[in-house]
Protein backbone atom coordinates (compact mmCIF):
# COMPACT_ATOMS: atom_id res chain seq x y z
CA UNK A 1 0.00 0.00 0.00
CA UNK A 2 1.14 3.71 -0.05
CA UNK A 3 1.05 6.00 2.73
CA UNK A 4 -1.38 8.78 1.80
CA UNK A 5 -0.97 11.71 4.36
CA UNK A 6 0.45 12.05 8.45
CA UNK A 7 -1.88 11.97 10.61
CA UNK A 8 -2.78 13.74 13.79
CA UNK A 9 -1.54 11.30 15.79
CA UNK A 10 1.94 11.38 13.65
CA UNK A 11 1.07 8.29 12.23
CA UNK A 12 0.95 7.47 8.44
CA UNK A 13 -2.37 6.66 7.24
CA UNK A 14 -2.78 4.23 4.18
CA UNK A 15 -6.02 2.12 3.03
CA UNK A 16 -5.57 -1.33 2.44
CA UNK A 17 -9.50 -2.46 0.63
CA UNK A 18 -11.87 -0.47 2.78
CA UNK A 19 -9.74 -0.97 5.87
CA UNK A 20 -7.82 2.38 7.39
CA UNK A 21 -4.31 1.58 8.18
CA UNK A 22 -2.43 3.70 11.03
CA UNK A 23 1.41 3.17 10.02
CA UNK A 24 4.15 4.76 12.70
CA UNK A 25 7.02 6.48 11.52
CA UNK A 26 6.11 6.30 7.58
CA UNK A 27 6.03 9.02 5.04
CA UNK A 28 3.84 10.41 2.04
CA UNK A 29 4.52 8.36 -0.76
CA UNK A 30 6.02 5.66 0.93
CA UNK A 31 5.41 2.30 -0.54
CA UNK A 32 5.19 -0.39 2.14
CA UNK A 33 4.51 -4.01 2.79
CA UNK A 34 2.54 -3.89 6.46
CA UNK A 35 0.71 -6.16 8.65
CA UNK A 36 -2.39 -5.22 10.24
CA UNK A 37 -2.28 -5.70 14.20
CA UNK A 38 -4.51 -3.80 16.84
CA UNK A 39 -8.22 -2.26 16.14
CA UNK A 40 -8.27 1.07 16.79
CA UNK A 41 -10.91 4.11 16.41
CA UNK A 42 -12.03 3.80 12.65
CA UNK A 43 -9.13 1.30 11.11
CA UNK A 44 -6.20 -1.05 12.74
CA UNK A 45 -2.87 -0.08 13.61
CA UNK A 46 -0.64 -1.34 11.08
CA UNK A 47 3.30 -2.40 11.49
CA UNK A 48 5.83 -2.26 8.58
CA UNK A 49 7.71 -5.10 7.75
CA UNK A 50 9.26 -3.30 4.62
CA UNK A 51 9.61 -0.24 2.93
CA UNK A 52 9.07 -0.80 -1.07
CA UNK A 53 10.11 2.85 -2.42
CA UNK A 54 10.71 5.72 0.13
CA UNK A 55 8.50 8.87 -0.54
CA UNK A 56 9.96 12.62 -1.46
CA UNK A 57 9.76 13.78 1.78
CA UNK A 58 11.98 11.12 4.15
CA UNK A 59 15.07 12.02 5.40
CA UNK A 60 17.29 9.84 7.52
CA UNK A 61 16.20 10.45 11.30
CA UNK A 62 19.14 11.93 13.50
CA UNK A 63 18.70 9.53 16.56
CA UNK A 64 19.64 5.97 15.88
CA UNK A 65 16.33 4.89 18.38
CA UNK A 66 13.78 6.58 16.22
CA UNK A 67 11.48 3.63 14.66
CA UNK A 68 11.26 1.39 17.53
CA UNK A 69 11.12 4.57 20.58
CA UNK A 70 7.69 6.23 20.72
CA UNK A 71 9.08 9.47 21.68
CA UNK A 72 9.43 10.90 18.48
CA UNK A 73 7.03 10.56 15.27
CA UNK A 74 8.18 13.11 12.93
CA UNK A 75 12.28 12.68 12.82
CA UNK A 76 11.97 11.10 9.09
CA UNK A 77 10.07 13.82 7.26
CA UNK A 78 12.21 16.64 4.99
CA UNK A 79 12.05 20.21 6.75
CA UNK A 80 9.29 21.69 4.46
CA UNK A 81 7.34 18.43 4.81
CA UNK A 82 7.47 18.10 8.43
CA UNK A 83 6.01 22.39 8.47
CA UNK A 84 3.36 21.34 6.43
CA UNK A 85 2.75 18.05 8.24
CA UNK A 86 2.54 20.25 12.02
CA UNK A 87 0.14 22.90 10.53
CA UNK A 88 -2.07 20.59 8.24
CA UNK A 89 -4.02 18.82 12.08
CA UNK A 90 -4.50 22.04 12.84
CA UNK A 91 -5.90 23.52 9.40
CA UNK A 92 -8.01 19.96 9.34
CA UNK A 93 -9.39 21.10 13.20
CA UNK A 94 -10.43 24.46 12.24
CA UNK A 95 -11.82 23.29 8.83
CA UNK A 96 -13.96 20.78 11.02
CA UNK A 97 -15.40 23.69 13.18
CA UNK A 98 -15.97 25.86 10.20
CA UNK A 99 -12.98 28.38 10.94
CA UNK A 100 -10.88 29.36 7.90
CA UNK A 101 -7.45 27.66 8.19
CA UNK A 102 -6.00 30.94 6.23
CA UNK A 103 -6.13 32.83 9.92
CA UNK A 104 -2.90 30.30 10.70
CA UNK A 105 0.40 32.16 10.73
CA UNK A 106 3.36 30.35 9.81
CA UNK A 107 5.11 27.61 12.23
CA UNK A 108 7.36 29.48 14.34
CA UNK A 109 10.06 26.72 15.57
CA UNK A 110 12.43 27.12 18.28
CA UNK A 111 15.58 24.98 19.54
CA UNK A 112 15.36 21.45 20.34
CA UNK A 113 15.79 21.52 23.95
CA UNK A 114 13.36 20.14 26.35
CA UNK A 115 14.12 21.24 30.27
CA UNK A 116 11.12 18.23 31.62
CA UNK A 117 10.73 14.85 30.48
CA UNK A 118 8.99 11.73 31.91
CA UNK A 119 11.17 8.59 31.30
CA UNK A 120 10.11 4.71 32.77
CA UNK A 121 12.21 2.66 34.52
CA UNK A 122 12.46 -1.29 34.27
CA UNK A 123 14.57 -3.15 36.87
CA UNK A 124 14.67 -6.89 34.07
CA UNK A 125 13.90 -10.33 36.00
CA UNK A 126 17.51 -11.24 34.39
CA UNK A 127 19.56 -10.52 36.97
CA UNK A 128 22.63 -10.44 34.54
CA UNK A 129 20.63 -7.67 33.43
CA UNK A 130 20.92 -4.05 34.53
CA UNK A 131 18.09 -1.20 34.57
CA UNK A 132 16.08 -0.26 31.90
CA UNK A 133 15.45 3.52 31.36
CA UNK A 134 13.59 5.54 28.75
CA UNK A 135 10.51 5.45 26.82
CA UNK A 136 7.91 3.55 25.37
CA UNK A 137 7.93 1.86 22.05
CA UNK A 138 5.33 3.00 19.55
CA UNK A 139 2.15 1.28 20.91
CA UNK A 140 3.58 -0.80 23.16
CA UNK A 141 4.40 -0.74 26.94
CA UNK A 142 8.13 -2.03 25.86
CA UNK A 143 10.30 0.66 27.56
CA UNK A 144 13.01 1.56 24.87
CA UNK A 145 16.26 1.21 27.11
CA UNK A 146 17.77 4.82 25.35
CA UNK A 147 21.44 5.74 24.92
CA UNK A 148 20.73 9.02 23.55
CA UNK A 149 18.05 11.67 23.05
CA UNK A 150 18.30 14.65 20.56
CA UNK A 151 15.29 16.41 22.34
CA UNK A 152 16.15 16.57 25.86
CA UNK A 153 18.85 18.42 27.45
CA UNK A 154 22.43 17.32 27.94
CA UNK A 155 21.88 17.84 31.22
CA UNK A 156 18.54 15.60 31.72
CA UNK A 157 20.39 12.80 29.86
CA UNK A 158 23.62 12.81 31.48
CA UNK A 159 21.22 12.36 34.83
CA UNK A 160 19.23 9.55 33.24
CA UNK A 161 22.00 7.85 31.99
CA UNK A 162 23.17 8.12 35.79
CA UNK A 163 20.26 6.96 37.56
CA UNK A 164 20.49 3.61 35.67
CA UNK A 165 22.52 2.04 37.27
CA UNK A 166 20.34 2.47 40.35
CA UNK A 167 16.85 0.95 39.02
CA UNK A 168 17.85 -2.30 40.55
CA UNK A 169 18.26 -1.34 43.80
CA UNK A 170 14.62 1.68 43.66
CA UNK A 171 12.84 -2.04 42.17
CA UNK A 172 12.00 -5.52 42.75
CA UNK A 173 13.12 -7.90 39.64
CA UNK A 174 9.89 -7.05 37.06
CA UNK A 175 9.40 -3.89 38.63
CA UNK A 176 8.23 -0.67 36.54
CA UNK A 177 8.31 2.98 37.83
CA UNK A 178 8.26 6.64 36.84
CA UNK A 179 10.94 9.32 36.60
CA UNK A 180 9.97 12.93 35.77
CA UNK A 181 13.41 14.92 35.73
CA UNK A 182 12.68 18.80 35.53
CA UNK A 183 15.94 21.38 35.06
CA UNK A 184 14.40 24.44 37.29
CA UNK A 185 15.78 27.76 38.18
CA UNK A 186 17.32 26.43 41.47
CA UNK A 187 19.19 22.64 39.76
CA UNK A 188 17.37 19.52 38.60
CA UNK A 189 14.78 18.29 40.34
CA UNK A 190 13.84 14.45 40.25
CA UNK A 191 10.72 12.72 41.08
CA UNK A 192 10.69 8.94 40.99
CA UNK A 193 6.66 7.67 41.09
CA UNK A 194 6.95 4.35 42.29
CA UNK A 195 4.93 1.47 42.98
CA UNK A 196 6.18 1.26 46.53
CA UNK A 197 7.22 3.23 49.67
CA UNK A 198 10.93 3.21 49.49
CA UNK A 199 13.53 0.45 51.79
CA UNK A 200 15.63 2.02 53.12
CA UNK A 201 18.93 1.27 51.63
CA UNK A 202 17.16 3.13 48.29
CA UNK A 203 16.65 6.14 50.01
CA UNK A 204 20.75 5.97 51.31
CA UNK A 205 21.69 5.43 47.39
CA UNK A 206 19.28 8.62 46.54
CA UNK A 207 20.53 10.93 49.21
CA UNK A 208 24.39 9.32 47.40
CA UNK A 209 23.59 10.35 44.05
CA UNK A 210 22.24 14.02 44.63
CA UNK A 211 25.19 14.82 46.41
CA UNK A 212 27.37 13.86 43.28
CA UNK A 213 25.05 15.27 40.86
CA UNK A 214 24.16 18.22 42.92
CA UNK A 215 20.38 17.59 42.86
CA UNK A 216 18.27 20.28 44.43
CA UNK A 217 16.26 18.01 45.17
CA UNK A 218 14.68 14.53 44.83
CA UNK A 219 11.22 13.44 46.14
CA UNK A 220 9.66 9.75 46.16
CA UNK A 221 6.25 9.44 45.24
CA UNK A 222 3.79 6.34 46.10
CA UNK A 223 0.47 5.90 46.97
CA UNK A 224 0.98 6.77 50.71
CA UNK A 225 2.42 10.27 49.40
CA UNK A 226 5.10 12.29 48.68
CA UNK A 227 8.12 11.36 50.95
CA UNK A 228 10.62 14.03 50.04
CA UNK A 229 14.20 11.63 50.42
CA UNK A 230 15.88 15.27 49.96
CA UNK A 231 16.37 18.63 49.77
CA UNK A 232 19.93 20.41 49.03
CA UNK A 233 18.28 23.60 48.48
CA UNK A 234 14.90 25.50 47.61
CA UNK A 235 13.30 24.42 44.40
CA UNK A 236 11.79 27.26 42.46
CA UNK A 237 11.06 28.99 39.31
CA UNK A 238 11.45 32.51 38.13
CA UNK A 239 8.72 34.04 36.54
CA UNK A 240 9.19 37.88 35.83
CA UNK A 241 11.14 38.32 38.75
CA UNK A 242 8.97 36.17 41.18
CA UNK A 243 10.77 32.71 42.40
CA UNK A 244 7.78 30.58 42.99
CA UNK A 245 8.12 27.22 44.36
CA UNK A 246 8.30 24.11 42.41
CA UNK A 247 5.98 21.46 43.51
CA UNK A 248 7.25 18.04 42.37
CA UNK A 249 6.34 16.58 39.04
CA UNK A 250 4.49 20.38 38.26
CA UNK A 251 4.17 21.49 34.45
CA UNK A 252 6.12 23.65 32.79
CA UNK A 253 6.65 24.56 29.29
CA UNK A 254 9.14 22.01 28.12
CA UNK A 255 11.25 24.32 25.90
CA UNK A 256 12.19 27.67 27.69
CA UNK A 257 12.84 29.83 24.52
CA UNK A 258 8.90 28.55 23.45
CA UNK A 259 7.82 29.64 27.19
CA UNK A 260 9.67 33.46 26.33
CA UNK A 261 7.78 33.24 23.25
CA UNK A 262 4.36 32.25 24.45
CA UNK A 263 4.90 34.95 26.94
CA UNK A 264 5.79 37.52 24.63
CA UNK A 265 2.77 36.88 22.01
CA UNK A 266 0.15 36.76 25.22
CA UNK A 267 1.42 39.67 26.67
CA UNK A 268 1.11 41.56 23.21
CA UNK A 269 -2.19 40.35 22.50
CA UNK A 270 -3.62 40.99 26.00
CA UNK A 271 -1.99 44.91 25.60
CA UNK A 272 -3.24 46.97 28.30
CA UNK A 273 -6.22 45.48 28.80
CA UNK A 274 -6.74 45.73 32.54
CA UNK A 275 -8.12 43.98 35.01
CA UNK A 276 -6.83 40.71 33.07
CA UNK A 277 -7.84 37.03 34.47
CA UNK A 278 -5.10 34.26 33.77
CA UNK A 279 -7.27 30.80 33.95
CA UNK A 280 -6.29 27.99 34.36
CA UNK A 281 -2.51 29.63 35.56
CA UNK A 282 -0.69 26.68 36.39
CA UNK A 283 2.51 28.27 37.86
CA UNK A 284 1.77 32.06 36.85
CA UNK A 285 3.68 31.63 33.20
CA UNK A 286 1.68 34.67 32.19
CA UNK A 287 0.19 35.88 35.44
CA UNK A 288 3.30 36.94 36.82
CA UNK A 289 4.39 38.36 33.54
CA UNK A 290 0.78 40.37 32.83
CA UNK A 291 0.99 42.03 36.46
CA UNK A 292 3.99 43.71 35.60
CA UNK A 293 1.66 46.11 34.10
CA UNK A 294 -1.51 46.04 36.33
CA UNK A 295 -3.62 43.72 38.43
CA UNK A 296 -4.14 40.11 37.63
CA UNK A 297 -6.44 37.50 38.81
CA UNK A 298 -5.11 34.16 38.68
CA UNK A 299 -7.19 30.80 39.10
CA UNK A 300 -6.06 27.05 39.29
CA UNK A 301 -7.39 24.22 40.58
CA UNK A 302 -4.31 22.10 41.29
CA UNK A 303 -4.14 22.51 44.73
CA UNK A 304 0.10 22.40 44.66
CA UNK A 305 0.05 25.07 42.28
CA UNK A 306 -2.26 26.93 43.58
CA UNK A 307 -0.87 27.25 47.09
CA UNK A 308 2.90 27.88 45.08
CA UNK A 309 0.60 30.77 43.18
CA UNK A 310 -0.46 32.21 46.75
CA UNK A 311 2.87 32.33 48.26
CA UNK A 312 4.29 34.13 45.11
CA UNK A 313 2.13 36.40 45.04
CA UNK A 314 2.68 37.89 48.54
CA UNK A 315 5.86 39.80 46.84
CA UNK A 316 3.56 40.92 44.01
CA UNK A 317 1.18 43.55 44.60
CA UNK A 318 -0.69 43.85 41.20
CA UNK A 319 -1.60 39.46 41.30
CA UNK A 320 -4.30 37.52 43.31
CA UNK A 321 -4.62 34.15 43.72
CA UNK A 322 -7.64 31.72 43.26
CA UNK A 323 -8.04 28.20 43.80
CA UNK A 324 -11.12 26.50 41.43
CA UNK A 325 -11.33 23.74 38.93
CA UNK A 326 -12.62 25.50 36.04
CA UNK A 327 -13.15 22.33 34.43
CA UNK A 328 -16.01 21.45 36.85
CA UNK A 329 -16.71 24.75 38.18
CA UNK A 330 -16.31 27.89 35.60
CA UNK A 331 -16.05 31.45 36.25
CA UNK A 332 -19.80 32.10 35.33
CA UNK A 333 -20.08 35.44 33.40
CA UNK A 334 -21.36 37.43 36.35
CA UNK A 335 -17.84 37.06 37.75
CA UNK A 336 -16.46 37.26 34.29
CA UNK A 337 -18.08 40.85 33.79
CA UNK A 338 -15.27 42.65 35.62
CA UNK A 339 -12.28 41.87 33.31
CA UNK A 340 -11.34 43.37 30.60
CA UNK A 341 -9.40 40.47 28.79
CA UNK A 342 -8.84 36.85 30.05
CA UNK A 343 -6.34 34.07 28.94
CA UNK A 344 -6.83 30.65 29.50
CA UNK A 345 -3.96 27.62 28.97
CA UNK A 346 -6.32 24.78 30.21
CA UNK A 347 -5.01 20.90 30.05
CA UNK A 348 -5.13 19.14 26.70
CA UNK A 349 -8.64 18.39 27.42
CA UNK A 350 -9.32 22.38 26.83
CA UNK A 351 -11.87 24.76 28.04
CA UNK A 352 -15.37 23.77 26.80
CA UNK A 353 -16.96 25.11 29.95
CA UNK A 354 -15.15 27.69 30.45
CA UNK A 355 -15.43 28.61 27.21
CA UNK A 356 -18.77 28.79 27.02
CA UNK A 357 -18.66 30.75 29.74
CA UNK A 358 -16.73 33.52 28.56
CA UNK A 359 -18.92 33.34 25.25
CA UNK A 360 -21.90 34.78 27.37
CA UNK A 361 -19.41 37.68 29.43
CA UNK A 362 -18.61 40.96 28.43
CA UNK A 363 -14.82 40.29 28.31
CA UNK A 364 -13.84 41.85 24.88
CA UNK A 365 -10.71 40.27 24.45
CA UNK A 366 -9.66 36.69 25.09
CA UNK A 367 -6.38 34.87 24.34
CA UNK A 368 -6.52 30.84 24.27
CA UNK A 369 -3.47 28.94 24.75
CA UNK A 370 -3.02 25.13 23.66
CA UNK A 371 -1.44 21.88 23.56
CA UNK A 372 -4.08 20.65 21.24
CA UNK A 373 -5.59 21.57 18.25
CA UNK A 374 -8.70 19.70 18.38
CA UNK A 375 -9.89 21.28 21.61
CA UNK A 376 -8.67 24.29 20.49
CA UNK A 377 -10.43 24.24 17.45
CA UNK A 378 -14.35 23.42 19.44
CA UNK A 379 -12.88 26.48 22.06
CA UNK A 380 -12.77 28.66 19.42
CA UNK A 381 -15.69 28.01 17.51
CA UNK A 382 -17.16 28.59 21.08
CA UNK A 383 -16.23 31.52 21.32
CA UNK A 384 -16.67 32.67 17.73
CA UNK A 385 -20.34 31.86 18.32
CA UNK A 386 -20.58 33.91 21.11
CA UNK A 387 -19.47 36.78 19.10
CA UNK A 388 -15.70 36.60 19.28
CA UNK A 389 -13.76 36.95 15.90
CA UNK A 390 -10.60 35.29 15.76
CA UNK A 391 -8.15 38.26 15.00
CA UNK A 392 -4.49 35.79 15.04
CA UNK A 393 -3.45 32.36 15.54
CA UNK A 394 0.34 31.07 16.06
CA UNK A 395 1.55 28.14 16.56
CA UNK A 396 4.54 27.05 18.05
CA UNK A 397 6.63 24.28 17.75
CA UNK A 398 7.75 23.22 21.40
CA UNK A 399 7.34 19.79 21.04
CA UNK A 400 9.81 18.73 18.32
CA UNK A 401 9.49 15.68 16.55
CA UNK A 402 6.17 14.71 17.86
CA UNK A 403 2.46 15.17 16.58
CA UNK A 404 1.86 17.81 19.50
CA UNK A 405 1.74 21.52 18.58
CA UNK A 406 1.36 24.93 21.05
CA UNK A 407 -1.21 27.22 19.85
CA UNK A 408 -2.17 31.09 20.85
CA UNK A 409 -5.37 32.33 20.08
CA UNK A 410 -6.47 35.72 20.01
CA UNK A 411 -10.36 36.51 19.95
CA UNK A 412 -11.60 40.01 20.51
CA UNK A 413 -15.22 41.38 20.06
Amino acid sequence: MTVERIGIAGDGIAHWHDQTLYLPFTAPGDRVLAVPTAPRAKGCEGRVVGLIAAGTGRVAPCCHHFGVCGGCALQHLSPALYRETKLDGLRRALRRVGIDPQIVAPLRQVAVARRRVSLGLVHPRNRRQTGVIGFRERFRHNLVDIAECPVMEPALLALAMALRPLVPMLLPPGGRAEATLTRTDSGLDLLLTMPEEPPLPALEALVDFAHRHDLARIVWRSAAGDRPVIQRRPVRIVRAGIAIGFPPGAFIQPSETAEALLVDEVSAAVGGARPVLDLFAGLGTFGFALAASGPVHMVEGDPMAAAALAAAARGCAAATVERRDLARDPLPPEALAAYRAAVFDPPRAGAARQAEALARSTVATVVAVSCNPATFARDAATLIAGGFRIERLVAVDQFVWSPHLELIGVFRR
